[in-house]
């Protein structure tokens, strides 16, 4: 079937194996023993063209050239009338050398879901160059004539998120190990409202709302949720890129309400509502005022919302030595420190110091009861010496009066805080 063939090697850069069912048309595709996805193609006019029996890849072509078996001047890649399409994957089938069988692509997307090769798979062009970058000659192929949809295979071909379906990469949605799920971890927490950060020296994911800060690890089976830690059955781990976790982790520790319904192949995450439409989120820290630690209580944990960090300012100002406020009837935070009287609107409208306009943003919000503002807001209006220790969690404030600036450990000027 293929004219001048140009044979390479790759190295197995994963355990992948492909299942192939004639009766049904369809592969499946496994990667380091998660099945990944299932795939339509065509098989063989007739049951003998296409050879059952456990194969391997042994040759890899881009834009493979094709001449009938018949005879007659053979056709180049990457052309229309060329019927393999843009890529090869050959088969050591029946003992040959990879040149007689493979899967490959079409110039025929019709005849995906029938009967209608010589005895090749062909796939959707798109599929196959999918497929193709993933597979390492090596890869066994198992072909198979079987009533079984392997679409039944996948417990749930379906994932939806507070009623969408989430962003997935193309054919990394949900994937299957035996009848456990497990889902990447970004386009799904995301849609429930969650922040993701990725450390990269630590091979840590903190994701974080409103009410939550978890971290997990990959490989470790421990995960913490507001600094307590919960032991589980499974580890994270990395495929494609992405981070993966089974179902269950939704439920148990981003609070989320997972429903399965095998029945139509569906599962369904859902999240309660956020009042601050996922603006605002926990980036828990501990506050050292002059060297001596404030006890915050798990309610008024340090947030952020993306660009501040923001900090509860009642207790703030009381360990600096200052006295802060709500006044009902003009609706601001009052604070009294040193020689300022501060009065910040709750509507976010410019602080007032003395009586004047402060040019630095208050950043203000009210949680449940709570006052935050900025901490840059208060570096500046109160020229306090403000550092962020990343590594420690750990923001240390110092109230002698100095420049204005929050520093990082090496002095080095902090955006936000968060990144």
């Amino acid at each position: 079937m293929l004219g001048m063939l140009l044979l390479f090697q790759q190295s197995a850069l994963a355990d992948c194996r492909l299942v192939i069912n004639k009766s049904t048309n369809q592969l499946a595709f496994y990667e380091n023993g998660y099945l990944v996805d299932v795939f339509p193609v065509a098989t063989g006019r007739l049951p003998q063209f296409t050879p059952e029996g456990d194969w391997q890849v042994v040759v890899k072509l881009l834009y493979p050239s094709w001449r009938h078996p018949d005879g007659g001047p053979t056709i180049p890649g990457g052309i229309p009338e060329n019927p393999l399409g843009p890529r090869w994957l050959g088969l050591n089938a029946l003992g040959t050398g990879g040149s007689s069988y493979g899967v490959h692509g079409t110039n025929n997307p019709y005849s995906i879901g029938t009967h209608a090769s010589s005895g090749c798979i062909r796939m959707y062009n798109e599929d196959i160059l999918w497929l193709y970058d993933r597979v390492p000659v090596g890869a066994q192929v198992a072909i198979i004539s079987s009533s079984e949809d392997l679409n039944s295979w996948k417990i749930f071909s379906t994932v939806q998120v507070n009623g969408n379906e989430p962003d997935f990469a193309p054919h990394l949605g949900a994937i299957q190990d035996g009848s456990k799920t497990w889902l990447p971890v970004r386009p799904a927490a995301e849609a429930l409202g969650y922040h993701l950060f990725w450390d990269e020296a630590s091979n840590t994911l903190r994701l974080a709302n409103i009410d939550r800060e978890v971290t997990l690890a990959l490989g470790s089976q421990q995960v913490s949720v507001n600094n307590s830690v919960y032991a589980t059955e499974d580890a994270p781990f990395l495929l494609e890129d992405m981070t993966f976790v089974p179902d269950y982790f939704f439920e148990r520790f981003l609070e989320a309400e997972l429903s399965q319904d095998t029945g139509n192949s569906v599962l369904s995450l859902q999240s309660p509502a956020d009042p601050w439409g996922g603006r605002l989120f926990r980036y828990q820290m501990t506050i050292q005022v002059d060297g001596k630690p404030i006890n915050l209580p798990e309610s008024q944990p340090t947030l952020s919302d993306g660009e501040n960090l923001l900090v509860p300012i009642r207790p703030v100002c009381t360990a600096a030595g200052g006295i802060a406020n709500w006044n009902g009837s003009a609706r601001t935070v009052d604070i009294m420190l040193r020689d300022k009287r501060v009065q910040i609107p709750e509507n976010g409208s410019p602080a007032l110091v003395n009586g004047s306009i402060a040019h630095e943003p208050s950043g203000i919000q009210i949680v449940r009861g709570t006052s935050y503002v900025s901490l840059r807001f208060l570096a500046e209006l109160f020229g306090f010496i403000t550092e962020v220790n990343e590594n420690t969690s750990v923001i240390n404030i110092s109230t002698i009066t100095a420049p204005t600036s929050i520093r990082g450990p090496t002095g080095s000027r902090l955006s936000s805080g968060v990144a």
